[in-house]
């Protein structure tokens, strides 16, 4: 479905599956997978997981799969939740060729139970515009990594986006959250680099922060 065959004031679910629709096509587009999309796994995500065991993990807005199936190939198991179907259908066919168990969830992430300490390691690599600091902060277990790579806000001004559709993550936004919820900063950074999504160089938010465990009452 196009973004210009939605109706007026569209439901809910017909803007759900336009979201759908759209994403698929960015995922799995052989021309658009090509020119603006890295199908290798996240540089920050191999470097922060190099010398930790293997455990349970969630991918948050997985797309087509190339971090869940590097984790899983590293002997994760690895949960992925992502609204394109195809995307997760496509991810899945990978999983089959490479050998790998991987458990996909069709579903959106903001009404997706994260479920309480029950992740090692949870991915949010270009996911969406939310730090997540909640679901993350409940679902990790004591000890577990958050990985998060994403735009810096300044891409607003190159990109000319509306107030109402804001992208990325201010300076220090994200360390600052996670640091008021009791998480150890492993690795912050805001560098001008090649995005993995969209291959354009911007100023990006790299950040790693392990969860503690829970203070004396």
């Amino acid at each position: 479905m196009a973004e210009s065959s939605l109706p007026p004031n569209p439901t809910p679910a017909q803007q759900l599956e336009q979201e759908r629709a759209r994403w698929n096509h960015h995922l799995l587009d052989a021309t658009w997978r090509s020119t603006r999309f890295n199908p290798e796994p996240n540089a920050l995500l191999k470097k922060a997981v190099q010398a930790v065991p293997p455990g349970a993990a969630l991918d948050v807005n997985m797309g087509e799969g190339r971090n869940a199936l590097y984790l899983a190939g590293l002997g994760w198991k690895v949960t992925g939740i992502d609204l394109a179907d195809q995307a997760l259908a496509f991810a899945q066919q990978r999983a089959g060729q490479l050998r790998v168990a991987l458990t996909t969830v069709v579903g959106d992430a903001n009404t997706y139970d994260w479920g309480n300490s029950c992740w090692d390691l949870i991915l949010l690599c270009y996911a969406d515009e939310s730090a997540h600091l909640a679901q993350v902060q409940a679902a990790l277990r004591p000890g577990g990594l958050l990985v998060l790579e994403n735009f810096h806000a300044d891409v607003n001004q190159t990109w000319q986006t509306p107030p109402t559709h804001r992208v990325g993550f201010a300076t220090n936004e994200l360390p600052d959250l996670y640091c008021t919820a009791d998480f150890q900063i492993v690795r912050y950074e805001e560098p001008v680099a090649v995005a993995d999504f969209t291959r354009e160089t911007h100023r990006l938010v790299r950040l790693v922060a392990r969860k503690t465990t829970k203070r004396a009452q």
